[in-house]
C-alpha cells in the first residue's frame, strides 16, 4: 500500500479527486479550511483530510508537520503554485519525484525558455528585465511585446504592449521595486494548447487543441475557447511529435501531466510555455470525456506503480468555451435545456456566478461567467457547435450597469 500526500487547494468538486482514489492505497489531502465542506460528502475511508487556514501562507508548515509524523511514498501537487513547494518537500524528506530544479524549469518562465532553447526548440526573442530602462530598450528593439511575471499562471499580470503609451504605467518605482519580469516579442500566429500525460517517461496520451480566440482577449470581454484537432490532420501528428519530444527532454523518465502552449502557423512551431500540471478552463472535462478516465486518476495510478487502464484510441473531437466576465450586476443567466444540449452537442456545462452578483472585467484567462464543452465528428463541426452555443449563452446573459 502506497501513502500519498496530495496538496489540494481547490474544492473537491473542482477536481473530483475522490473518484480518482484507489481503494488499495492511502491518501492524505491537505486542503484549505474554507473549502472543507465540499470534502465532507462521500469521503473514502482511505482518505485523511488535513485542513489549514490561510492555505498559501500555511501550506508549507502544515505539510512539514504531516511529513514529520509519518512516512509518505509520494507528494502530489495539483496547482501551479504548489509545484516548487512539493519538490522542496520531496528533497527535504527524501521522497522520489520531481526535483526542485526540474520543478523550477516548469515554473520560472525565464529558466523555462532558456532550457527549451538549449534543447534546440525555437522560442520568441526573450529577456529577463528588472527596470523601466530595460523595458524601453527591449520595446525599441521589437516594437510589439509581451510582459509577464516569471512565476505567473493564467495570464495574470500579463500585458501586451504595442505602443509607447502602453509603457507609461511601468514608468514607476512602485511597479518595479525588486521585481523581475520576462519580456518577449509578440508573435502573431495561431496559439495551440497540447495536453498530455507521461508515465515513467512514456507518453500515454497527447491531445493538441487550437485556441479559437487568443487567451489574453478574455480580459477585453472576448470568450476563451479551444477545439481539439482532427486525428487525420497533418497538424495533429506534428504537434504531438513536438510535445512528446519536448516533454521527454525536459523531464526524462518522469511521471506527470503537462499543459503546453505553442505558436503554430501551419509550418513552424514556436514554444510559448509549459506547466507540469493539467490544463485549466474545461480541459480536464474534455479529456475525461474522450478518455473515459479523469487524467488525475491516471496520474495517481502511475505514481502508485499500478497498471494503467487501456484508453480508447478513437473518440470524438471536443471543444471548450468560457464566456468572459464584464462590468455590471448579473440580471439573467442562461437556463440550459435538453433541446439546447442536443442542438449544440453540449456534454459539460457550468455557471460560475449567480443572478444579482456584481462582476468586474476578467482578471485572468479562466475568469468566466459560463463554461461549457461540446463534441462533434470534426474540428469544424465542433467549432461551429461551440460558437452557436456561445451565441445562445451571450444572448441569455444580461447585465445591469
Amino acid at each position: 500500500m502506497a501513502k500519498l500526500l496530495i496538496l489540494h487547494p481547490y474544492r473537491e468538486t473542482y477536481t473530483d479527486i475522490y473518484s480518482c482514489l484507489s481503494k488499495n492505497h492511502h491518501y492524505t489531502l491537505l486542503i484549505d479550511d474554507s473549502k472543507v465542506e465540499s470534502f465532507e460528502t462521500n469521503k473514502p475511508t482511505n482518505a485523511t483530510l488535513v485542513t489549514t487556514q490561510h492555505y498559501p501562507e500555511k501550506r508549507k508548515e502544515t505539510s512539514q508537520g504531516i511529513l514529520q509524523r509519518s512516512h509518505f511514498d509520494a507528494i502530489v501537487a495539483l496547482d501551479e503554485f504548489d509545484m516548487v513547494l512539493a519538490a522542496e518537500l520531496r528533497e527535504q524528506f527524501h521522497i522520489k519525484g520531481q526535483s526542485v530544479n526540474q520543478a523550477k524549469t516548469f515554473r520560472d518562465k525565464d529558466k523555462m525558455t532558456q532550457k527549451v532553447s538549449e534543447l534546440g526548440f525555437k522560442i520568441p526573442h526573450s529577456r529577463k528585465i528588472s527596470s523601466y530602462e530595460e523595458l524601453k530598450n527591449f520595446f525599441k528593439e521589437h516594437g510589439d511585446i509581451i510582459l509577464k511575471p516569471l512565476d505567473g499562471a493564467g495570464s495574470v499580470d500579463t500585458f501586451h504592449l504595442k505602443s509607447d503609451n502602453d509603457l507609461t504605467p511601468f514608468d514607476s518605482d512602485n511597479f518595479w521595486g525588486d521585481k523581475t519580469v520576462l519580456v518577449q516579442e509578440y508573435i502573431y500566429s495561431d496559439v495551440y494548447h497540447i495536453d498530455g500525460f507521461v508515465s515513467h517517461g512514456n507518453i500515454i496520451y497527447c491531445e493538441p487543441s487550437q485556441y479559437i480566440f487568443n487567451p489574453l482577449l478574455i480580459k477585453e470581454g472576448i470568450s476563451a475557447a479551444g477545439v481539439s484537432l482532427d486525428y487525420t490532420s497533418k497538424h495533429f501528428k506534428k504537434l504531438v511529435d513536438y510535445a512528446s519530444e519536448l516533454s521527454k527532454k525536459l523531464y526524462p523518465d518522469g511521471t506527470f501531466l503537462f499543459h503546453l502552449e505553442v505558436f503554430y502557423d501551419g509550418h513552424e512551431i514556436i514554444f510559448l510555455e509549459i506547466a507540469s500540471r493539467i490544463g485549466g478552463a474545461r480541459i480536464r472535462q474534455n479529456l475525461q470525456y474522450k478518455l473515459t478516465y479523469n487524467p488525475l486518476e491516471l496520474l495517481l495510478t502511475a505514481i502508485c506503480n499500478d497498471t494503467l487502464p487501456i484508453l480508447p484510441t478513437v473518440f470524438p473531437v471536443t471543444g471548450w468555451l468560457l464566456t468572459a466576465k464584464k462590468e455590471g450586476v448579473i440580471q439573467q443567466l442562461p437556463e440550459l435545456t435538453e433541446t439546447i444540449k442536443e442542438q449544440y452537442s453540449i456534454f459539460d456545462y457550468i455557471t460560475y456566478t449567480q443572478v444579482g452578483k456584481q462582476l468586474h472585467s476578467a482578471f485572468h484567462s479562466a475568469d468566466a461567467v459560463v463554461g461549457f464543452s461540446c463534441h462533434g465528428l470534426t474540428f469544424r463541426e465542433t467549432k461551429n457547435n461551440l460558437l452557436g452555443a456561445e451565441t445562445w449563452v451571450l444572448e441569455n446573459t444580461r447585465y445591469k450597469k
